[in-house]
């Protein structure tokens, strides 16, 4: 190849090169960058060990959507009001969306009154009468309830003492609520008893015990005084530990990852869509028996 035919093929391969990154300019100044959502999620105040599992939904699901999400775990002094100092702090911000974990209703209702007008909205576990609330992801609490009073019943108990906090969620509240209607239906005996999972209590020799919280249950199988006494809510690693050693008799759970997935969907969906629709998870009992069988190994241990 000549001196010329070389000068040739370069002024050709620059003239090309320079037409594509052209194209290549063009087209990201005129296609549309993806949007990225910004999600505050107001869990209850509670122990983070018990959210792993909704964390790894919702992480899942910002992965698969592009969207950024910032968790509110503790609140300083009254839980209740520090949440709605939040919710606003969050709407002031970047926020485009919330996924709630109500601890007061009241208190939330009449904040959401003065929420921007595009803030997407989904409560958990227990719903908001609010229209500005677009979306609803729950297992029944009062369902859950029953199933825990089922499954005392099953195990052949007369009576059983349920330990409360004094400081009642609207979800807790709820679940306390199904729990007592069906051991009334049942004919079973409850005494209640109002503590705190920090309080220095011992449990009665043989009378089953039931709590509607994890952090309650917990502290009911550390003070449990014979094998199998324990009924309770919730699916953190030390409670499964319990039910497979034999301190807990039964649990009663919902999938926290489809929980997780599902709010941060709901939102992003009310953002971009509309309204979405509301949504009830399945609950369900688990004992020493099915714990690591189809479909409860799924539902308690989920892979991010």
């Amino acid at each position: 190849m000549g001196r010329i035919e070389k000068r040739v093929c370069i002024v050709v391969l620059a003239a090309f090169l320079l037409a594509l990154g052209a194209m290549l300019l063009q087209t990201l100044l005129s296609g549309d960058s993806p949007t990225i959502y910004h999600i505050t999620i107001l869990l209850d105040g509670s122990d983070e060990a018990y959210w792993q599992n909704f964390r790894l939904g919702a992480d899942r699901a910002a992965r698969d959507r592009n969207a950024d999400v910032r968790y509110v775990t503790r609140y300083e002094g009254a839980a209740a009001a520090a949440q709605v100092e939040s919710l606003r702090q969050a709407w002031e911000g970047e926020t485009d969306g919330v996924v709630l974990f109500p601890l007061d209703r009241g208190l939330l209702e009449a904040a959401l009154e003065d929420a921007p007008a595009g803030l997407a909205v989904t409560a958990v576990g227990a719903p908001l009468e609010s229209g500005r609330v677009d979306c609803v992801i729950s297992a029944d609490p009062e369902e859950m309830g029953r199933r825990l009073a089922d499954a005392r019943a099953a195990a052949g108990h007369t009576a059983v003492t349920l330990y409360r906090s004094a400081q009642e969620t609207e979800t807790l509240a709820l679940r306390r609520q199904g729990f007592l209607r069906r051991l009334e239906e049942l004919g079973v005996r409850c005494t209640t008893v109002t503590t705190s999972p920090q309080g220095l209590f011992v449990l009665p020799e043989g009378r089953a015990a039931a709590a509607l919280e994890p952090a309650m249950t917990e502290a009911l199988c550390q003070a449990a005084s014979s094998p199998g006494q324990v009924y309770g809510i919730g699916s953190s690693d030390l409670l499964l530990h319990y039910l497979e050693e034999g301190t807990a008799a039964a649990l009663v759970v919902q999938s926290d990852y489809e929980a997780g997935y599902l709010s941060l969907l709901s939102v992003l969906e009310a953002l971009e869509n509309g309204r979405p629709q509301d949504q009830t998870l399945d609950c369900y009992t688990v004992t020493a028996e099915n714990l690591f069988t189809d479909p409860m190994d799924q539902i308690l241990f989920p892979s991010a």
